[in-house]
């Protein structure tokens, strides 16, 4: 399974950053640090990014790998959408939120966060 694609969804390109199901922080760390290398090739404020958390371990490194993941592709993000966010996730949203100054929405759903990402300006 490629855990970081481009799919286009509603005629509009959506990169979606997928580390569901993964019990591993470190797996976790190693793909958001991709991520945020083939973000930073992106042009600034362009992106339309969905990130998948749901059923993901979480620690303090974790945690802190995914403020750094935030707040590093903050210039580069039009739009950002997470999939999964609960209990402590929810916590580390609202700080992430805090951090970036972005407006990052949580949705339950995939098809749900891809159909709000695609009717963004």
């Amino acid at each position: 399974m490629d855990r970081i694609s481009f799919v286009k969804h509603n005629g509009k390109d959506i990169l979606v950053v997928d580390i569901s199901g993964i019990r591993e922080v470190e797996e976790s760390i190693a793909i958001l640090q991709s991520a945020t290398r083939l973000v930073k090739t992106q042009a600034s404020g362009s992106l339309l990014m969905l990130t998948n958390v749901s059923g993901t371990h979480y620690d303090r490194t974790g945690a802190d790998a995914i403020k750094t993941y935030s707040r590093e592709n903050t210039p580069f993000v039009k739009a950002s959408a997470v999939v999964g966010v609960s209990g402590i996730k929810r916590l580390v949203l609202n700080t992430i939120v805090k951090i970036t100054g972005r407006k990052i929405m949580p949705f339950d759903d995939v098809e749900a966060a891809k159909n709000w990402l695609a009717g963004q300006q």
